[in-house]
């Protein structure tokens, strides 16, 4: 039995609200490859603005007003 038909024998007794939450659950892991490849292109681009020379920041430098 290929997995197309397991999943065929299980969805023809599920109800139609559970058969909306199969879809759903599908859409998302269609979109998983999609999501994974922006994730990595926005590593990339940092990487390339950012070296490893860049200095440390501290919490004064992000918000001047702890140096008072």
């Amino acid at each position: 039995m290929t997995t197309k038909e397991a999943l065929e024998q299980i969805l023809v007794e599920l109800p139609e609200n559970r058969l909306g939450e199969v879809v759903d659950f599908a859409k998302f892991l269609s979109t998983q490859g999609e999501s994974e490849a922006w994730r990595q292109f926005g590593r990339s681009q940092i990487a390339k603005a950012y070296g490893t020379d860049e200095p440390d920041y501290t919490a004064a430098d992000i918000k001047p007003e702890l140096n008072q």
